[in-house]
């Protein structure tokens, strides 16, 4: 991806600047003794500070608080009308950290504090629609009783960090989806829950903005899960997000990166992102087409259309 710097990989994406955050803005969903807390770890140099696992460099709370300030330079750039769209391709991911805990990689919540932002900004509603393959337990707990959010997670079941159950958050029928999926489930299988799950929720929860958890640690050549997309298939579930963005959130719709451990497909499927971004139709795919398996989830659906009323 650093090629992308001096040549965007496509003529209509423009490079943003953008400052750190403050910590007022961090401050919205995180406890200022976590800020403390990382600052501390941080000073005494790399090392792994939780078990499961998590890392710090001398300078990981500086590029996490550049990460959080990155997606808020698109975030408020969406709210004020500069453009409609934008990808925060940051790292590191964040939607594992909680109030007062980092886990799983993640220091802050970077997508949980723009979406805090966009509803202190005035807007009624906002949905989080997050496609990491791990259930982003940080932005359900932070939002647990908000009901100006909406979430939706599809998520491998029963890998880490073990939560994302159809039925956690039964307070909240309608606002908090989580979609667990079984192995190997891949390009037919999100098609399914987008058209049957994804859009009647929206058409329903009528956002006015639409942001991204953009995990891509479910390709099939990632080393940390078992589902099966391929790069084709995180083509067609943009496009498929930028349209429904469309139809309920006047094109307001930003991603921002989480997950994706295998770089070269990351790479692809960042760039595959890009071009239905951009109404472009050519994206690279070192990898090509995933193995085809197709588990049946259709009793899945019916539950989860029962469940939540869809």
């Amino acid at each position: 991806m650093q090629s992308w710097l001096e040549e965007p990989p496509y003529p209509e994406v423009q490079w943003l600047e953008f400052e750190p955050a403050h910590e007022g803005d961090v401050a919205l969903v995180h406890d200022r003794a976590l800020l403390l807390f990382l600052q501390e770890e941080c000073r005494a140099g790399s090392h792994e500070f939780e078990p499961s696992p998590s890392y710090v460099t001398k300078d990981s709370y500086k590029a996490a608080m550049g990460a959080v300030g990155a997606v808020l330079r698109i975030s408020r750039g969406i709210i004020s009308n500069e453009f409609e769209r934008g990808f925060a391709i940051v790292r590191p991911p964040g939607h594992h950290a909680a109030p007062e805990t980092s886990m799983g990689f993640c220091l802050l919540n970077n997508i949980a504090i723009a979406a805090a932002d966009t509803v202190a900004s005035g807007l009624s509603r906002v949905a989080i629609v997050d496609f990491d393959a791990h259930h982003g337990n940080g932005t359900q707990t932070i939002f647990w009783d908000t009901p100006e959010v909406g979430y939706l997670s599809t998520h491998e079941g029963h890998i880490f960090p073990g939560t994302g159950l159809l039925d956690e958050a039964h307070h909240a029928k309608g606002r908090i989806i989580n979609v667990p999926l079984p192995p190997f489930s891949g390009n037919s299988v999100f098609d399914q829950i987008s058209k049957q799950i994804l859009h009647p929720w929206l058409s329903s929860f009528q956002p006015e903005m639409l942001l991204v958890s953009a995990g891509y640690d479910g390709h099939f050549s990632d080393p940390l899960t078992t589902l099966s997309l391929d790069t084709t298939g995180y083509f067609q579930l943009a496009k498929d997000l930028v349209e429904i963005s469309d139809e309920f959130c006047q094109g307001r719709i930003m991603f921002v990166l989480e997950g994706g451990y295998d770089p070269l497909a990351l790479k692809d499927n960042v760039q595959a992102c890009l071009a239905a971004m951009t109404g472009n139709k050519d994206f690279p795919d070192h990898y090509g087409k995933s193995p085809n398996v197709k588990p049946d989830v259709a009793a899945l659906i019916q539950q989860l259309q029962a469940y939540h009323q869809l």
